[in-house]
């Protein structure tokens, strides 16, 4: 550590000032036995405190090179790596004694920056009377920065030249022998029994200033805690906001992978039924190419006919028995062609179904290219060949239905391009009772990504333990609302209590269809509906 240089920064009284307030008389003591200007044990302790500073003052100035003596009640001597106990300057000796008594606020001060140091130590006031100026003014000059030592040197010649004349008054040049011997007999045994009273003080004291000194050394281990404490706070401070943003970049990516999933099943399922269209489709042609070839082998069997009914007429006279055989075989072969214009009229029939089929196929291709319309165009523009169809799913109903008897679930998006085919769906609507113990987000997020508007409420507990949750009455509301903008309700439930539902949209002349398990569907609501949808596997995964 390097020591600062006083003589060319400080005055004489200046330092014996500073000296006074860093140090106290057994501290004083201790500093003038070590640097041992004053070799007379004896003349040493008959010293005051204020002889001692301006006999340290003095050597500090003049450099004074002495030997590093042991006291005879312990050694008190500052040791320092290097330094023999030969020859040492009073300078380099009394640094390292200051340095050792504002050890702790050495360390205090170089955990601060020197912003802060400017603003905590901007003033001495605060600093004198809780009895840190000379400790912290140390440690400030004996800093490694140099903007530190200067606002030290600064605070130090402030606070001098604030207070130098009070200063002056008491610490001053020691006073004459003529004035001390202006001092009478009773002020002489005044001062010696002060001086003996300030003696019988000096272990409470010391005890005072011990018990002050570990307070400050617990203070600055307190400061330093409390520091690394900061530092820490900051470090996960930051370290949370990493892992929020890492957070939230894995939701975003985890939102966009479910809506690539979801596209993706959406398109196998497309894929899926194109394939099974190709595959009928390819069925269809390979009948008709068989029908054809048939159509062709027939038409030269009738060639033939021809060719032997010419030859008939041209040998009709010679040939009488052979023209009754062939007569005959004309009757065969008439009930044949007969045969074989009905089995045209049947190819015919299969033509037409298969073209119409063919047809209802192109509909459905032409239905999925317009599922990329942009937002705000219909994908099926009103007709009067379109009825306006409204689907009301009871999810709960379905659910149990599927799962008691079957074990496995209802394929919702599947369920709803077969019930409304070419028709003009208005809207899909599914009720759904929310359960606490079970997560339906991902599956409310497909239906909602397939059309569906998601109604839920939550299941409601009875004060008797049981529980409540069911849609009949809301979905009836929703129906009766939305019946003037209808032509046909599709309720997806069976449960008989929407027969008066069913017969009410009737009266309206409206038409009404069911769709659910048939072994879970009322029978009156079977027999209300225009027409019953029973579901079988191919809805069901």
């Amino acid at each position: 550590m390097s020591y600062p240089n006083l003589k060319s920064q400080i005055q004489r009284n200046q330092l014996t000032w500073f000296l006074d307030l860093l140090l106290n008389e057994r501290e004083v003591f201790q500093l003038s036995a070590s640097i041992g200007i004053i070799p007379d044990v004896d003349r040493l302790y008959a010293l005051s405190k204020r002889e001692l500073l301006v006999n340290l003052t003095d050597a500090f100035f003049g450099t004074v090179v002495t030997k590093k003596p042991a006291l005879e009640n312990g050694d008190t001597r500052i040791s320092k790596p290097g330094i023999n106990n030969g020859e040492i300057s009073v300078e380099e000796l009394a640094s390292e004694f200051l340095t050792e008594k504002a050890h702790a606020a050495i360390s205090r001060v170089g955990y601060m920056e020197v912003s802060e140091i400017e603003t905590f130590f901007k003033t001495s006031d605060i600093l004198i009377e809780a009895g840190d100026f000379g400790e912290v003014v140390w440690a400030l000059l004996t800093d490694q920065r140099t903007a530190v030592v200067e606002h030290g040197y600064k605070l130090l010649n402030t606070t001098y030249e604030s207070i130098e004349v009070a200063y002056t008054n008491g610490y001053g040049d020691l006073q004459s022998s003529e004035q001390l011997e202006k001092i009478g007999p009773q002020d002489a045994y005044n001062l010696k029994d002060t001086d003996q009273q300030l003696q019988d003080s000096i272990p409470e004291i010391e005890q005072l200033e011990q018990q002050l000194a570990n307070s400050k050394a617990d203070y600055v281990s307190l400061e330093k805690k409390h520091s690394r404490l900061d530092q820490q706070r900051t470090f996960l401070l930051e370290e949370n906001k990493g892992l929020k943003t890492k957070a939230e970049d894995y939701h975003n990516n985890e939102k966009r992978l479910k809506a690539l999933e979801q596209e993706n099943l959406t398109l196998r399922e497309q894929v899926t039924q194109y394939t099974e269209d190709s595959t009928a489709l390819q069925k269809l042609t390979d009948e008709r190419d068989l029908l054809l070839a048939e159509k062709e082998r027939l038409t030269e069997q009738l060639q033939k006919y021809e060719q032997i009914k010419a030859a008939k007429e041209t040998f009709t006279t010679d040939l009488n028995s052979v023209e009754e055989a062939i007569y005959k075989g004309y009757q065969g072969l008439e009930e044949f062609q007969t045969s074989l214009h009905n089995h045209f009229d049947a190819l015919e029939s299969s033509h037409q179904a298969a073209r119409g089929a063919l047809n209802q196929i192109r509909q459905t291709l032409a239905y999925l290219d317009t599922q990329q319309l942009s937002e705000g165009e219909d994908a099926y523009p009103m007709t009067a060949e379109q009825p306006r169809v409204g689907v009301f799913v009871d999810v709960q109903n379905m659910f149990y239905a599927a799962k008691d008897r079957y074990g496995r679930r209802v394929d919702y998006i599947k369920l709803l391009d077969l019930i409304v085919g070419p028709r003009y769906l208005m809207g899909a609507y599914a009720y759904v009772v929310q359960i606490p113990e079970i997560d339906q987000a991902p599956f409310l997020s497909l239906l909602e990504h397939n059309g569906y508007t998601i109604k839920s409420k939550d299941l409601r507990l009875r004060g008797d333990g049981s529980a409540k949750g069911d849609w009949d009455v809301g979905i009836a509301v929703d129906v009766v609302s939305m019946l003037g903008s209808l032509d046909v309700v599709i309720l997806a439930s069976g449960d008989g209590d929407f027969c008066p539902l069913a017969e009410l949209i009737k009266q309206q002349n409206k038409r009404v269809e069911v769709v659910a398990f048939e072994h879970n569907t009322s029978m009156d609501l079977q027999q209300i509906a225009d027409q019953f949808f029973p579901i079988g596997d191919e809805l069901l995964i």
